[in-house]
């Protein structure tokens, strides 16, 4: 497997969502614990507004954090959430977390532990072989979407999503990555399938990966059923 792309079936991405006033307290949290890397995107909400009141997200303007952090740290960083931004209140937020297939060997050296690729994880790693597909979530510097989906489609892909957002990292991860602490982001979604993964993911890492002007991470997450692609 290449040095830039490896799995990782203990490491789990967070996503947070919450109401834009609070955006800032999110990667506050996250960051006290343990988590080096946040990206941060605004959006719309768009269910019903009688849903939308219902969970208590009335309004329209949303803020979802990401985040990358070893799935035995969720139940812990759950709690430091909900403590701190109370989110078994309705309205408060809503935070989910999503096994990941790969991710570049320095955010890997980053984020997971040492015992990473123990039985537990070989075991997962199987149960992700059962994904026909996978989206890769790239985020590179703002500007350098279009060059991360170029490179997707030169290795296979169909084509991406740019969304914009921007980046937070800790001293020590912006000292680990040679990155900006704080850098305005494109995120691109591309959905691939399984056997594709691998090639593509490393053609948009050469093209936008760390050691490029694009500063680009790359990341994978299984998924199920598509519709579309065909």
């Amino acid at each position: 497997m290449s040095a830039t792309q490896k799995r990782t079936p203990c490491l789990r991405l967070l996503l947070s969502v919450t109401q834009a006033e609070d955006e800032h307290r999110v990667v506050e949290v996250l960051q006290k614990n343990g988590i080096p890397l946040c990206f941060e995107a605004r959006a719309k909400g768009t269910a019903p507004s009688e849903l939308l009141d219902a969970i208590g997200l009335g309004g329209t303007t949303r803020v979802l954090t990401a985040g990358l952090l070893p799935r035995a740290n969720v139940p812990a960083v759950f709690g430091a959430i909900n403590k701190a931004l109370s989110y078994h209140k309705r309205g408060a937020g809503i935070a989910v977390t999503l096994p990941l297939t790969g991710v570049q060997n320095s955010i890997l050296q980053l984020t997971a532990p040492a015992d990473c690729a123990g039985p537990t994880a070989e075991k997962e790693e199987h149960t992700m072989k059962d994904h026909p597909y996978a989206l890769l979530w790239v985020s590179v510097k703002a500007g350098h979407g279009d060059e991360a989906v170029d490179a997707a489609r030169k290795a296979g892909a169909r084509g991406g999503t740019v969304l914009k957002g921007s980046r937070c990292s800790t001293e020590e991860a912006s000292s680990f990555l040679g990155i900006s602490i704080r850098e305005e982001q494109d995120f691109v979604m591309i959905v691939v399938p399984q056997e594709q993964k691998s090639a593509v993911m490393q053609a948009v890492t050469a093209a936008c990966g760390l050691n490029t002007p694009a500063h680009g991470v790359t990341a994978a997450l299984p998924v199920d059923e598509v519709m579309g692609l065909e």
